[in-house]
């Protein structure tokens, strides 16, 4: 009889698991409703929140792993809902008879029998009050036991659980209601947040606080009474406080976070590299320096603070303020595409020392040129001649960074800015033309930055991160070596474009700096270098609006060395790198070349070893006067007695064209003997107007007396006069400093230009 009623009850249960499963295969749990999307939290390197993004629905849902909840909340809540969680099938029989003789007895509902797997269910899938919705959730909660384990379904209920209004999950109640996460609840907190969603509105500490107190010490009462925690914690909690506010959603780094969640997407939590101490202080710096260039008619700014080894963003303010209207405030300005300026000009330089074509001591020209209709300005309309590559850079002058990039190449610049991460580039070499040199492209501050940052990080590239933990992949874009090198010219102390003191205050770091303005006056710059911090700054109007007499020294500068000194307090310059990579060499002085037997006066310049090119002084040179006559004597005639040898300095024919035209010395060399056939070698003049390449129109209603073309050459001091002769015709002589025109007709004619020792040069021009 016992083995039948075996096989009986084996054969129901069988039965009932045959039951089961056929349901659960035809109406399987709908499981994405156990995992709602959640906000997105993103944090600061330390963890604290920066701002939460939350999801499509509105609600304030914060994931949190089951790691990351307090063990007293975990034990609250399984003591007092269903503490025999870990055994039953998501279904408790005793707690449904119990609750069922409690119920008839009282003659009401006193009593329910819901596990937590049930409240599962009924969270994920809400239904009625019935006893069909009743049977439904218990099969659900059955499904839920068969797929889950305990562990999992903690972790879903505790992600599940309502908090009043549209805050959802333990870790959204722990943050809004007590400013911190769920792993470090006190039991009196871990009693709130078990009271609560069985009756959010009725519960609710702000709105019903006697309610509320009352059932958050029932519970901590009845988990002393079980023996779960001792009397006196549950004495010392229960006169704790009730929250008096919820706090508000947190809205730091605005500009930041909401780049960091454009580039992650919805997922529960971002950490990031982000400073807050630093952020804070350098928006405070921002917003001060914007309030001051309002008066101004200068609308807004962004900065920001890279740490150079790791490449990790710890600072970004896109605006004076994210919620100001009228001003761009919700504009992350610090990743929008602006033209950069002077600020590109470092690194060409760096690229003429890879190339071995001038280094920081070599001379270069600031002087007018013509790349075929193109003719580049300093900012002050102002010629400065011969200058060295390390003035030009700290004077940010204009034409010797164009003639630079002639000289490298603007595809070879392009790949260099390319490689070091400025993705703006988008067009061909040939758009940019020469005008890249002075900032005729766009780029990000955060990319301009962190290409500044690879001077002093040995000229290696790094993307910038705003992710902690990830090893930045390197690769090589400029040398150690020209790194430095640029590096310390932008540390020149001596800036035409600012005033001194700025170095002088006491806690000014040692810095590498440079600034920039834009084409149009529409944007200031100025980028700084100092420790293991690179500091970008951007000014001007978001709207695109210029403002004449905007300058990167006086309008982005002061705000640099701000927060320069904020973030890094004592910082210091890297050292020459180590090696033989960089040697001292004694050249002209006069032509900083490779000294000749005539160069009297000589010093000394930093090279790259093995890599600058450097050619022999062709300026200092012997020659040889007839004493009686004062004539130069070349070739034959140089076997005459009353011969003296003399040295002389000489300068070339552009910059000697230059001198001239602005009434200043330009070294002569004695005339040429007349009775010495020989043409000494040297260049011949180089007729730089007219120019071939430049179509000259005539207008009709002008005499051409008025409408003449100016005669120009370059020409050596050897020179003298130089004759000009328009299709065949001599039309005017003159010496290289006096000015020459002449009347043309329209047609194509033919130029040429002799020096009196018989050299000459000649252009083919229209006339139209």
């Amino acid at each position: 009889m016992r083995k039948k009623q075996i096989i009986i009850a084996a054969g129901i249960i069988a039965i009932l698991a045959a039951v089961f499963f056929a349901l659960d295969f035809i109406y399987p749990f709908p499981k994405d409703r156990l995992y709602p999307s959640t906000a997105t939290v993103v944090r600061d390197r330390d963890g604290s929140p920066l701002r939460i993004f939350l999801p499509p629905d509105g609600a304030r849902r914060m994931k949190t792993e089951l790691g990351d909840v307090s063990p007293v909340l975990k034990r609250t809540l399984i003591a007092s809902e269903d503490s025999w969680f870990e055994f039953h099938p998501g279904v408790n029989p005793v707690a449904v008879i119990r609750a069922a003789v409690t119920n008839i007895a009282a003659g009401r509902v006193v009593s329910g029998a819901s596990t937590i797997p049930m409240q599962i269910a009924r969270m994920a899938d809400p239904r009625p009050r019935t006893f069909s919705a009743k049977l439904i959730e218990s099969f659900r909660a059955m499904q839920l036991k068969f797929h889950h384990s305990s562990d999992e379904l903690l972790e879903i209920y505790l992600n599940l659980l309502p908090y009043g209004g549209n805050i959802e999950g333990v870790a959204a109640a722990s943050h809004f209601y007590f400013g911190h996460g769920p792993s470090t609840l006190s039991l009196g907190e871990a009693a709130l947040l078990t009271t609560l969603p069985r009756g959010p509105v009725y519960y609710d500490p702000l709105r019903n606080p006697r309610q509320a107190l009352e059932g958050r010490n029932r519970v901590m009462l009845q988990l002393r009474e079980k023996g779960v925690f001792p009397a006196d914690e549950v004495e010392r909690n229960m006169k704790l406080p009730l929250p008096e506010r919820i706090r508000a959603v947190p809205l730091h780094a605005p500009h930041f976070s909401r780049m960091v969640f454009e580039r992650i997407g919805q997922v529960p939590e971002i950490l990031t590299t982000l400073d807050s101490s630093l952020q804070q202080a350098a928006q405070e710096k921002l917003r001060n320096h914007v309030s001051r260039l309002r008066a101004q008619d200068i609308d807004n700014a962004a900065c920001v603070i890279i740490h150079i080894p790791s490449r990790e963003i710890r600072a970004l303010v896109g605006s004076a303020d994210y919620f100001e209207d009228g001003f761009g405030g919700a504009i992350n300005l610090a990743g929008v595409s602006r033209s950069p300026g002077s600020t590109l000009k470092p690194f060409l330089y760096a690229l003429a020392f890879e190339q071995g074509l001038m280094v920081p001591g070599s001379f270069l020209y600031d002087i007018p040129v013509d790349y075929s209709g193109y003719a580049p300005e300093n900012y002050d309309r102002s010629w400065s001649g011969q200058v060295t590559v390390k003035e030009a850079l700290a004077r940010s002058l204009n034409v010797p960074a164009v003639n630079t990039l002639a000289w490298t190449g603007v595809d070879e610049f392009l790949t260099l800015l390319r490689k070091g991460g400025i993705s703006t580039l988008d067009r061909t070499a040939d758009k940019y033309g020469l005008p890249l040199a002075l900032g005729g492209c766009e780029t990000k501050l955060t990319e301009l930055t962190n290409l500044y940052a690879c001077l002093a990080d040995g000229g290696m590239y790094k993307p910038l991160t705003f992710l902690p933990g990830n090893e930045p992949v390197s690769a090589n874009l400029i040398s150690p070596e020209s790194s430095w090198l640029v590096l310390d010219m932008l540390s020149s102390v001596t800036r035409p474009d600012m005033d001194d003191t700025w170095m002088m205050t006491r806690d000014m770091p040692q810095a590498g700096w440079k600034t920039g303005t834009s084409f149009g006056h529409r944007d200031a710059w100025a980028i700084g270098l100092s420790g293991d911090y690179a500091v970008g700054v951007w000014v001007g109007n978001p709207d695109g609006r210029p403002r004449k007499g905007i300058s990167g020294a006086v309008h982005a500068g002061p705000l640099l060395f701000d927060l320069l000194r904020l973030a890094a307090p004592g910082g210091k310059l890297p050292p020459p790198p180590d090696g033989p990579g960089i040697s001292e060499v004694q050249v002209c002085a006069h032509s900083r070349q490779l000294p000749g037997p005539f160069c009297t006066e000589r010093t000394t310049i930093r090279t790259l070893s093995g890599r600058t090119r450097l050619h022999p002084c062709e300026e200092c040179r012997q020659i040889f006067v007839d004493v009686r006559t004062g004539y130069r004597l070349s070739g034959e005639c140089l076997d005459r007695p009353g011969i003296e040898r003399r040295i002389v300095r000489t300068i070339p024919p552009n910059l000697a064209l230059w001198r001239a035209a602005n009434n200043l010395e330009v070294p002569h060399m004695p005339p040429l003997s007349p009775d010495c056939d020989l043409i000494p070698a040297g260049a011949a003049p180089r007729i730089i107007s007219p120019a071939a390449s430049t179509p000259y129109l005539l207008r009709r209603d002008t005499p051409l007396q008025f409408q003449q073309i100016a005669l120009k050459a370059e020409a050596g001091p050897e020179s003298g006069v130089l004759y000009w002769f328009l299709d065949g015709r001599l039309v005017s002589k003159g010496e290289i400093n006096e000015k020459q025109f002449t009347e043309v007709s329209r047609g194509t004619h033919r130029i040429s230009v002799t020096d009196q020792i018989g050299r000459t040069d000649t252009v083919i021009f229209e006339v139209k």
